[in-house]
This record gives C-alpha cells, sequence and structure tokens, in this order.
C-alpha cells in the first residue's frame, strides 16, 4: 500500500479516500477538506483624552474631557467624565499617558502617583509616579497593564495621589483582547 495524491478540498466537503491502485498494489488518494475561514473578532476599543491643563488633588480621578475612537459596544466613556465603563467581561488592556506638575503653593519634594482602579481598587502594576522637586517641573507618566474583567458593567478610572497637582494631554485606551480563558 502507497500513498497517492494528497489534495486540499473545499471547505464543507467530506474527506475522502480513493484507491487509484489495484486490489493487490492499492495507491490511497486522498483528499482533506480545508477548514472554514476564520473571522477575527470585532474590534473593541474605546479612547479618551482632555488635552486644557486640570487641577487635580490627592485622592481625586482624572477627567478625560473627550472620546477619540470608540468601537464596538464593550466599552463607554462619557465626555467631561473621569470613568470608563467596561459593559462586557474580558480581558483588557489599559494604556494610560498624561503630564503632571506640581500646583502653586505645594510643599517639596512633591510625589505625584497616578494610578489606575476597577471598581474603585487600584490594579497591581498599573502606576506611575514622580517626584518634584521645583515648581517649574513637569513630567511625563504613563502605564500599560492588562485586566480581567469579570462581572460587567465594571469601571475604570486613573486616580492622581500626592498632594495638588496639575494634570494635561492625559489619555486612555483600552481595548477588548478577548473572552477570560477557561
Amino acid at each position: 500500500m502507497r500513498v497517492g495524491t494528497v489534495t486540499t478540498g473545499e471547505p464543507g466537503t467530506e474527506a475522502a479516500v480513493v484507491n487509484s491502485g489495484t486490489e493487490n498494489d492499492a495507491v490511497l488518494d486522498f483528499t482533506i477538506p480545508s477548514g472554514q475561514t476564520g473571522q477575527p473578532p470585532a474590534l473593541e476599543l474605546l479612547s479618551a483624552f482632555s488635552n486644557p491643563s486640570q487641577s487635580g488633588t490627592s485622592g481625586t480621578a482624572l477627567i478625560f474631557d473627550r472620546n477619540g475612537l470608540v468601537y464596538g459596544t464593550a466599552l463607554s466613556h462619557a465626555n467631561n467624565s473621569s470613568v470608563v465603563t467596561v459593559s462586557k467581561p474580558g480581558v483588557y488592556s489599559v494604556e494610560f499617558h498624561g503630564s503632571v506638575g506640581p500646583a502653586a503653593g505645594v510643599d517639596f519634594p512633591l510625589n505625584v502617583l497616578a494610578y489606575l482602579t476597577v471598581n474603585g481598587s487600584s490594579v497591581s502594576g498599573a502606576a506611575a509616579q514622580h517626584t518634584f522637586h521645583t515648581s517649574t517641573e513637569m513630567s511625563n507618566v504613563a502605564f500599560s497593564a492588562p485586566i480581567a474583567v469579570t462581572t460587567a458593567p465594571a469601571t475604570l478610572s486613573v486616580i492622581g495621589e500626592g498632594g495638588n497637582f496639575l494634570y494635561s494631554s492625559i489619555g486612555i485606551t483600552v481595548t477588548r483582547l478577548g473572552d477570560i480563558p477557561s
């Protein structure tokens, strides 16, 4: 017995094996259908930002004054709000960036921390900080982290911590990567 030809069939057809030889000298020809063409999952993404300088105090959420790109229905944000709402469980990537600096009249050194919360609880590894020594300093801060949202709706916020500070040119992008693996 020998293998003859191996042919790729159309998706959805049956696999087949045909003897193109003889009963005593079999030559098996195989037809194996290709799999169905998969479709990538629909893109679920939201970006929100704010450019003008705003004042922050320790423990307050940073406000994003408008939305950039929004695709799908898993994420939402109202203009002039600090909250991004996740309405579909899954694994998400959260990216944040912005500029921070000391407000007038603060004592130095001033340590400003920006961190992500999900439903009010901080997310380990999703934080950035800078220590200021003069009133003229500005610093760029950024973090990115994956999160798992097991129950929806869930709320995401970026909190500023460490005294009175200014923030500007902030942006957040949240992308749904897929379902939580079982």
